[in-house]
């Protein structure tokens, strides 16, 4: 099977990349066909993402492009207005004076901007460790950071390059999970997993039979939500379960903050997404073809929220609920850090502040599409801007 049906772009105008992007997108197609020929002519998708993203040196979030803001290829919350940062520091502040340690650990901080809107705003933190595989990222926050800083709040931040022991304060995810490699499934009387082959020109979709754990967590969730119609297709993560555990492991008592796009399970597998959620980003352009410019675009999948809660119970976190952004960040003072920073400001930079918080917390802009999950290990914080909703337990 050559094409996966709805992952061609038909029309879609992508810039071209220029000659030394070419010749790097080149070298991890190599890379990947080599894979491809040691597995017998075919990976599953999973397998393909994970090295486009993270093959050392090569893949996307590997290489030395840039990826985040107007020079990137997408925009994150903490590129669109310092509010983002501040009002997840005002959370932490609440946490913080109910006794949660004044510690936070980031994984993938990307540009460093959520750190530095983060420590900046609360300077009793004692210390913000951040977890970044990227060598080239980590390099660009440091760079930024120590600008950014005085060098009182800079030497308190430390790049770590695995999980600490015993972790005791606040985890932040965001932006995290959608770049999980995830498996992409289809219903053909059977359930059919789809990979990429490689035939000398490119890349190619090929199908197989599934795993039995692949199998087994599709069925579940039909056994939850009822068959999917013939022709279905979407995502799968197992990432999550791996992911929780891990963490878990390695933290005493915390706090985990997970934001990002997706969506509750009956919204994630509804019959009006039968081609899934999977959206590749290159040069602020949005299409669903993840076979275009290896290694030089950005491919991610919206996250289950409801698989990601139950991960998260069965590693031994407490839910503390799931609210959209929106909720989130207008619990948490957006409105009113935008005022305080309104007043007295000309209109230009009123107009600017309005825009941020309308992109950040509209249900048709941010607010809506992106969520937040909260979970607890040995604490008891009460956490007034989190509700119960669309989570298990």
């Amino acid at each position: 099977m050559n094409h996966l049906p709805g992952h061609d772009s038909p029309g879609l105008e992508l810039p071209q990349p220029d000659a030394a992007a070419i010749a790097h997108s080149a070298r991890l197609v190599d890379v990947i066909a080599a894979r491809i020929e040691t597995r017998g002519g075919v990976i599953g998708f999973d397998e393909y993402m994970q090295m486009a993203l993270y093959e050392p040196g090569l893949g996307y979030y590997s290489a030395a492009a840039s990826k985040f803001g107007a020079p990137g290829d997408f925009v994150t919350a903490p590129e669109i207005s310092p509010l983002f940062g501040i009002c997840l520091a005002r959370q932490a502040a609440a946490v913080i004076a109910q006794g949660c340690s004044a510690r936070i650990l980031e994984f993938g901080a990307g540009s460093g901007k959520l750190c530095a809107q983060i420590i900046s705003t609360l300077p009793t933190l004692e210390h913000y460790q951040i977890l970044d595989l990227s060598a080239d990222l980590k390099q660009r926050q440091q760079n930024y950071l120590r600008a950014e800083l005085s060098a009182e709040l800079f030497h308190k931040i430390e790049w770590l390059s695995s999980l600490p022991q015993e972790f005791d304060g606040i985890v932040l995810a965001n932006e995290v999970l959608d770049a999980m490699p995830v498996h992409i499934l289809s219903k053909q009387g059977e359930w059919h997993e789809h990979g990429i082959g490689y035939h000398g020109q490119g890349f190619t979709w090929q199908s197989f039979t599934p795993k039995q754990a692949v199998i087994d967590s599709i069925r579940s969730i039909e056994a939850r939500l009822g068959d999917f119609a013939e022709g279905y297709r979407s995502e799968l993560n197992l990432n999550f379960g791996p992911w929780l555990k891990a963490l878990a492991q390695s933290c005493k008592r915390a706090l985990v903050l997970i934001i990002d796009y997706g969506y509750e399970q009956d919204q994630y597998y509804h019959p009006m997404r039968a081609r899934g959620t999977l959206t590749c980003h290159y040069q602020h352009r949005v299409h669903s073809d993840p076979l275009v410019y290896p290694g030089l675009q950005d491919i991610t999948a919206f996250v289950d929220f409801d698989a990601c809660a139950d991960a998260a119970e069965a590693s031994g976190f407490v839910l503390s609920g799931l609210v959209t952004q929106g909720q989130f960040l207008l619990a948490n003072g957006l409105l009113e850090e935008a005022q305080r920073r309104a007043h007295g400001s000309d209109n230009l930079s009123q107009l600017a502040l309005s825009q941020q918080v309308g992109t950040l917390s509209l249900p048709q802009e941010m607010g809506d599409k992106f969520k937040v999950l909260a979970m607890q290990k040995n604490l008891e914080l009460e956490m007034p801007a989190m509700q119960r909703r669309g989570v298990h337990g």
